[in-house]
């Protein structure tokens, strides 16, 4: 009797650490998002943080960065280009979902998903 107790007890709370674990997980796979006008394109040479998106009044993007990057080895990289420069054209809202660049310790955001309304 005491032992089924114990069960009871080690039951209840093991179901309580999966619901805390479930909420303290991060759920939003984005280290931000932005919604605005591009106001520029800066295009570099290969890995140097080859293309570059600034949003209209300076809108900061990730951290104190003005500006969001994609390298020309990113996957799909053409496909972006397109976007963001069609968006560019036809003076269109987009919205950038960015990861923040922990790796060298600078913080930049890299662009990771694109959305044109």
């Amino acid at each position: 009797m005491l032992f089924t107790q114990f069960k009871k007890v080690y039951m209840r709370l093991g179901l309580l650490v999966v619901i805390l674990l479930m909420f303290s997980i991060k759920v939003f796979p984005w280290d931000n998002s932005v919604f605005g006008f591009i106001s520029a394109i800066d295009v570099t040479g290969g890995n140097n943080y080859s293309l570059r998106v600034s949003l209209k009044d300076g809108q900061k993007i990730c951290g104190e960065h003005t500006w969001a990057y994609l390298n020309e080895s990113d996957d799909n990289y053409q496909s972006y280009l397109s976007v963001i420069l069609a968006a560019k054209m036809a003076d269109k809202k987009i919205t950038l979902y960015v990861n923040k660049e922990a790796a060298s310790g600078n913080g930049y955001c890299h662009i990771g998903y694109i959305s044109v309304q």
